[in-house]
């Protein structure tokens, strides 16, 4: 009789504590999701000390809006990785170009400007007109040449000074606004054809324009048609022997800034001049191949 009076009171306890026992299962559940989500914050996080090597792209198991969290992080943080990282960036390809190098390759044009430390030695190569000492020489050299081959040449114009090229900018603006244009169109128009102070390569001493002698006999002033005459022919095809280049050619105009000048003729030394003037290229294209 007892005992029939404790079976159920017996069986209420046992599945009391067997309905506490099944809970386990859904604790270690819930434990276990709590860590997966620990995982995939944890690589979205921004860190210091991380790379972006180290970084770990969002898996397909999160959600579009965790996503797009991680990549504008990402975004955010690229540009100085990048900088940081890598040795070369577009900074650093315009210092190659820069006029840093003051030895014969200098690189003076409309975006490089000549340095304020600059200096050279003239000496006289013809009449009134001189050089830096490092181009004298041959340039005395190949006009005495061209003479040999029957071109008297004459130079008309070599080293200039800042304050000169100031002045003859100045000239040439005034004359396309005389022909009708508007003075910031005038600066453009005049800057194809005369370097703006401070960007011509005359500051160097490296440069000169000569012609033959009988030019100005039937022109007053320079024109493309010079590459008509003989003495240009011979000067194209030997002035590289003497370490100077054709430095403004044809179809460069993108490039150096300044239209086609078959007068203009600059030092850079044989071993560049010849491969300059054998490949058909310009100066800016061949530091660019050989930095």
């Amino acid at each position: 009789m007892i005992f029939r009076k404790i079976l159920p009171f017996a069986l209420c306890i046992m599945l009391i504590l067997s309905a506490g026992c099944s809970k386990e299962p859904t604790v270690s559940e819930s434990s276990s999701e709590s860590s997966s989500v620990q995982i995939i914050i944890s690589p979205a996080e921004p860190s210091e000390s991380s790379s972006s090597e180290e970084s770990s792209p969002p898996s397909e198991s999160e959600s579009s809006e965790t996503s797009s969290e991680t990549s504008s992080i990402s975004e955010s943080s690229a540009p100085s990785i990048t900088s940081s990282s890598l040795p070369e960036t577009s900074s650093s390809e315009t210092e190659e170009l820069s006029p840093k190098n003051y030895g014969t390759l200098i690189l003076v044009n409309p975006w490089n400007y000549i340095p304020e430390d600059y200096t050279l030695e003239l000496e006289t190569v013809q009449g009134k007109y001189k050089m830096d000492i490092k181009a004298a020489e041959s340039a005395r050299n190949l006009v005495a040449a061209a003479k040999e081959a029957g071109f008297n040449m004459q130079l008309c114009s070599a080293y200039r000074t800042v304050e000169k090229s100031a002045e003859l900018y100045q000239r040439k603006v005034n004359q396309y606004i005389g022909y009708g244009y508007s003075e910031a169109d005038a600066k453009v128009e005049a800057a194809k054809w005369v370097a703006p102070p401070g960007t011509s390569e005359h500051h160097t001493g490296l440069a000169m324009d000569l012609v033959s002698a009988d030019y100005w006999n039937y022109y007053s002033d320079l024109e493309h048609d010079y590459e008509n005459f003989d003495s240009f022919k011979w000067m194209y095809e030997h002035c590289a022997e003497f370490g100077f280049i054709l430095r403004y050619p044809k179809d460069k105009q993108d490039i150096t800034g300044i239209t086609y000048e078959p007068w203009h003729y600059r030092y850079v030394g044989v071993e560049a001049a010849e491969y300059i003037m054998e490949n058909g290229l310009c100066l800016e294209e061949y530091l660019e191949i050989i930095k």
